[in-house]
């Protein structure tokens, strides 16, 4: 089969909020190195392939772009440098200043907290009556986490939840109306903040990124600001659809969910559920110089575009079950949050939020129930859910 998909529309937020599953099996199983002519781009969907790019910051880098060209966010931030921008050694550099706070070890000494922040949010939850299972569980747990973890008050966790969904929702029309001062707002909240810390240092996250700033010459007050910014969205939106989505899935597989309330492996479900729903759509990089992926010559300054949909459920890697949501798989080598250099910063956070509330979930609820369309988010980078309404039963 070589003929092009008539929906092939790898730029069109629409595209991927619908179940793209077919396009992408193609792209990865006859054109796992696809010139996607519209954008101008290459599309790598293969697990491999994806893989190796992500090994190698040398030959691909991420100062030139980390959104697909073409995409509602190509030119949104180019004026400011965030870490996920960055390439190496400032990269290494910046990323060390913080990287202590989010290590497993660190991370797991939260869990005792966590694990209330969870269950004071499942205490709100009326038992067999519908919610809106993003506004009132999944989006708030990792919002709170991280707002507690920076060290800024969670009574605005409104704000923080609206400042993300505009700064992923570029092209969603619920979230139009919060484009025009989203960054502006979440800019100026940051600075009055660290400027409180400057003043009085406290042991929170704002407070180490403060003092980086004093101590690290090539530490900016705008990469102060901007890491802010990444950080608030970065620590909410994976892990909000990771468990949205996760949630979904389990109500659609119920040999799943009853699979794994008999086998309580909370951890190794997580990992699975990370490999099916592969929230991050994509990253990009661009060739520094020519180079060749099977077999295929890359000039240097092409963008090359990792799709990690198909490349988590390539049979060449997960076998004849690719395809099949289980909640026991093992091994489990997935992608969902990235590998090399731009490593996801927040997994071990986001393993943990989520295996936490699935483990409080299957405490409290003995029914998981969708009463309503999922709404999709629009958008090329995140597959996310706005609204799902659930009834959670006793």
């Amino acid at each position: 089969m070589d003929a092009v998909l008539p929906d092939l529309a790898l730029t069109s937020p629409a595209f991927h909020a619908s179940e793209p599953w077919d396009a992408y099996w193609w792209l990865r199983d006859e054109r796992p190195v696809y010139w996607f002519e519209p954008a101008g781009f290459w599309a790598i969907s293969r697990h491999e392939d994806v893989l190796a790019i992500s090994k190698d910051p040398v030959t691909y880098c991420n100062g030139q772009g980390m959104t697909m060209r073409g995409g509602e966010l190509e030119g949104v931030g180019d004026v400011v440098t965030t870490l996920i921008t960055m390439d190496p050694p400032r990269h290494t550099v910046h990323r060390a200043l913080i990287s202590r706070a989010f290590t497993p070890g660190a991370i797991s000494r939260l869990e005792p907290h966590i694990r209330d922040i969870a269950r004071d949010i499942l205490d709100e939850v009326p038992a067999g009556e519908p919610i809106d299972f993003v506004d009132v569980v999944a989006a708030r747990l990792p919002v709170i986490v991280i707002a507690e973890l920076l060290g800024v008050p969670t009574e605005d966790r409104e704000k923080f939840v609206a400042w993300s969904n505009a700064s992923v929702g570029v092209a969603d029309p619920e979230y139009a109306d919060l484009q025009q001062t989203a960054a502006a707002e979440e800019y100026e909240y940051f600075e009055h903040i660290l400027e409180q810390r400057r003043l009085r240092p406290v042991d929170d996250l704002l407070s180490v990124i403060v003092r980086a700033e004093a101590e690290c010459d090539d530490f900016t007050h705008s990469d102060v600001l901007t890491l802010c910014y990444l950080l608030l969205a970065a620590g909410n939106e994976t892990t909000r659809n990771l468990i949205s989505q996760g949630v979904l899935a389990l109500t659609r597989h119920p040999d799943q969910l009853a699979l794994l309330r008999q086998q309580r492996d909370v951890r190794r479900a997580v990992e699975e559920l990370m490999r099916w729903v592969s929230p991050v759509i994509h990253m990009a990089r661009t060739a520094t110089v020519d180079t060749v992926v099977r077999d295929q010559p890359i000039r240097a300054g092409d963008q090359v575009v990792l799709f990690y949909g198909p490349a988590n459920r390539d049979d060449r890697v997960f076998g004849t079950t690719a395809d099949d949501l289980l909640v026991s798989r093992d091994p489990n080598p997935h992608l969902g949050f990235g590998f090399g250099t731009h490593f996801c910063l927040g997994a071990a956070l986001a393993r943990i939020e989520a295996r936490i509330l699935c483990d409080e979930l299957l405490d409290r609820f003995g029914e998981w129930r969708v009463v309503g369309p999922p709404e999709p988010l629009q958008s090329t980078m995140i597959r996310g859910i706005k609204h799902l309404p659930v009834v959670l039963g006793p």
